[in-house]
């Protein structure tokens, strides 16, 4: 097997593994000969006698004390010079050795992800990849700096909890495993500057999310690999704040976007086009929508409008209409829709900052109750229904992903979610 010779510069300034071609100027190179040559030989010799190669691991203490020389300890610094974190990982390392399965780049990337990757080059290239291990012990401490590393992530089993959730302004997937563990992962391939999300399963089973990205519209999905895309949607207008989407019953997509407060009908066509229409007759100040497509195809949208709640709908000839719901409080400023299995309307909605649940009668009666044993500080909800009629509710309070759902007596709970990162701002939810 082919190996890499180590070098002496920190990572940040080290030469990429072999095959990855590296930027370094050819006047860097020529002051690193004669350095990378002795390396390769002392490298060399170092094989052929058996003698102990490079050190394997270091403690997270020895690490953060890496961290302190490269980066005064910013593990988010980014100063655009192509090394990034608090280790100073150059992006071809962090790509050669496995870090886009964490974060595109090691700056979006948690420290403990930073640390792991660290680790392989520390396994493969010694520590002369960093000029500023010597003193901190990165030679000689050979401890594991994660003893129980997490386990190989689980995918999201059948009937599960899906959750894709803003955090730091990176995606991340919050799911249960077959086990009923949760597991959050950052969903590598995506970029940050992610402000609302709405996620919907396709006929295939495939994960899709409608993203906004500093306000421009993204679709982000996964390959049935694996593997994930993050594709600017073409031909459709910024200032969006706000999504809600689903799929119409051909299986095209339905994503009703809020641009400059204002709604907006986003869909494509079966040739792959998009079109981008502002929806006619629907008032403005809209800052939070979601959406249900009926079996007719007709859509019905749940919007807050200037603080109160509003039903959007389309009728079969075409014409939208725009309503009020009447008997429902204002102060609304997030909100999650769903159908029972009756075909009864839903609402999960933000009043103030607490959870209430607003549904209407077969007779058309509407009602605004407050969810009872439920915490404060919410900012984001997203709601499905059981086949029982039970309602599960992922939600964000004070940062925390939480679980908010009603058994079947009636009674309400509300759970943190274990595992989770936390500096959560949106997220959009459904049942695997």
């Amino acid at each position: 097997m082919a190996t890499k010779s180590p070098t002496l510069a920190r990572t940040a300034r080290a030469t990429a593994p072999a095959g990855v071609t590296s930027p370094a100027s050819g006047q860097r190179r020529r002051l690193r000969a004669a350095r990378t040559a002795l390396a390769i030989g002392v490298a060399a010799g170092s094989l052929a006698l058996g003698a102990a190669g490079p050190a394997q691991a270091a403690s997270v203490a020895t690490w953060e004390k890496v961290a302190q020389c490269e980066s005064t300890s910013n593990w988010s610094i980014n100063t655009h010079n192509g090394y990034y974190g608090g280790l100073q990982i150059s992006l071809y390392n962090w790509r050669y050795y496995g870090g886009t399965a964490y974060a595109p780049r090691p700056d979006l990337a948690t420290e403990k992800q930073q640390i792991l990757i660290a680790e392989k080059i520390l396994a493969d290239q010694g520590a002369r990849a960093w000029t500023c291990s010597p003193g901190t012990g990165l030679a000689t401490d050979h401890s594991n700096p994660y003893p129980d590393p997490d386990p190989t992530p689980a995918p999201p089993a059948k009937n599960n909890r899906v959750i894709e959730a803003v955090e730091g302004g990176t995606l991340h997937e919050v799911y249960t495993d077959s086990a009923g563990s949760w597991r959050d992962n950052a969903v590598p391939g995506v970029q940050g500057g992610i402000d609302a999300v709405a996620f919907s399963y396709n006929a295939a089973g495939q994960r899709v999310v409608e993203a906004v990205e500093n306000g421009a519209l993204h679709e982000i999905y996964s390959d049935p690999d694996g593997t994930w895309h993050d594709n600017a949607v073409p031909g459709v207008g910024g200032g969006i704040t706000a999504l809600g989407f689903a799929y119409n019953p051909s299986g095209q997509r339905v994503i009703e976007a809020v641009e400059n407060g204002a709604l907006h009908e986003i869909y494509s066509d079966p040739d792959g086009t998009w079109h981008d229409n502002a929806v006619a007759g629907v008032g403005g100040g809209i800052s939070a929508v979601s959406v249900q497509v009926k079996p007719d195809s007709t859509r019905v949208i749940e919007a807050v409008e200037n603080g109160a709640l509003h039903e959007i709908y389309s009728a079969p000839d075409g014409t939208w209409h725009d309503n009020a719901v009447p008997g429902v409080g204002g102060g609304i400023t997030a909100l999650g829709f769903a159908y029972n299995p009756s075909g009864q309307r839903v609402i999960e909605a933000v009043e103030n900052g607490a959870l209430h649940e607003i549904y209407s009668d077969p007779d058309g009666t509407w009602h605004d109750n407050a969810v009872a044993g439920v915490g404060g500080g919410i900012s984001a909800v997203s709601v499905q229904v059981k086949p029982d009629s039970t309602r599960v509710i992922e939600a964000v309070e004070n940062g925390a992903l939480h679980e908010i759902y009603s058994a079947p007596d009636g009674t309400w709970h509300d759970n943190a979610i274990p595992g989770q990162a936390g500096n959560a701002t949106a997220l959009s939810f459904n049942l695997a």
